[in-house]
């Protein structure tokens, strides 16, 4: 049976640069920079990235997202895709599902690992949990 390994927070600043109104829905870019903690490093790393955000009809929002932990030859990219659930004009649960690359030695594993996120977005702020999926 699966199960949930903690893998890092995240904590990011998002900025909102409108596309507009696409056949899917309203497009809205949302650039994001903040920090990383997790105990397979010491400290904060930087994260940055970019959500390629749609609201939906239903008042959620589709997430396809391309990030970075961290910086240079220790840097994690990821890409994610998943729903954020609206909980009222400036509150949304985002979920997502996360592969990862990296060179780095120390977080080979996560090659070929997947991983989930769960959080919080308040306003221009984002929270994430993001676990691995374990068997």
């Amino acid at each position: 049976m699966a199960s949930l390994e903690e893998f890092c927070s995240i904590t990011a600043t998002l900025q909102f640069e409108r596309v507009g109104k696409t056949p899917g829905g309203l497009r809205v870019d949302m650039p994001f920079a903040g920090t990383a903690t997790s105990p397979h490093w010491e400290g904060e790393l930087p994260v940055k990235g970019i959500d390629y955000v749609t609201f939906r009809g239903d008042g959620n929002m589709d997430l396809s997202i391309r990030g970075r932990i961290g910086e240079g030859k220790g840097v994690v990219s990821y890409r994610a895709m998943g729903v954020s659930i609206a909980v009222d004009q400036t509150t949304a649960e985002p979920q997502e599902l996360l592969l990862f690359e990296t060179a780095n030695d120390d977080l080979a594993f996560l090659n070929s690992s997947i991983g989930v996120a769960l959080g919080r977005g308040e306003g221009d702020q984002l929270a994430l949990t993001v676990y691995l999926v374990r068997r």
